[in-house]
C-alpha cells in the first residue's frame, strides 16, 4: 500500500472517530495551501489529509482534526491518536518508530454569522 493510500484510509478512520467534525491537512498553512492545489490538479488523491512521512527511518502520521465541543477535546484527541496507533499497528508497511501526532481545531457551534452592512 503506499503512503498515499494510507493516508486516505486513515483520513476516513479519523473522519469516522465520534468527537470529529472534520479533518485538516496535516501541514502549516502554506503547505496545506500547496497540497490543496495539487489535489485540485490530480497530483495527490483527494482525502489524504494525514500526513505520512518517512525519514531517518521513523515514519510521522500526522492529523489535524476538528472537535465538536459536545465531547472534550482531550477526549476526541485521545480516542483518534488510539484508533491511528491501532491501524498501524496493523500496517505491514510501517515498521517502528512510528510517531503520531493529533492536534485540534476546536469548532465553536454557536459563533455569530457576521450581518451585512446596512
Amino acid at each position: 500500500m503506499s503512503d498515499a493510500e494510507l493516508s486516505q484510509r486513515l483520513n476516513a478512520l479519523v473522519r469516522a472517530a465520534e468527537g470529529v467534525t472534520a479533518v485538516y491537512p496535516a501541514q502549516p498553512p502554506l503547505e496545506a495551501a500547496a497540497e490543496v492545489v495539487a489535489e485540485t490538479l490530480e497530483l495527490r488523491p483527494p482525502g489524504s489529509y494525514v500526513d505520512v512521512e518517512r525519514a531517518l527511518g521513523v515514519v510521522t502520521v500526522r492529523a489535524q482534526i476538528a472537535a465538536a465541543d459536545a465531547l472534550p477535546a482531550p477526549a476526541t484527541l485521545r480516542r483518534v491518536g488510539e484508533l491511528l496507533r491501532h491501524a498501524i499497528e496493523n500496517e505491514p508497511t510501517l515498521a517502528p518508530p512510528v510517531v503520531i501526532a493529533v492536534t485540534v481545531r476546536l469548532v465553536d457551534a454557536e459563533a455569530p454569522t457576521p450581518t451585512p452592512a446596512p
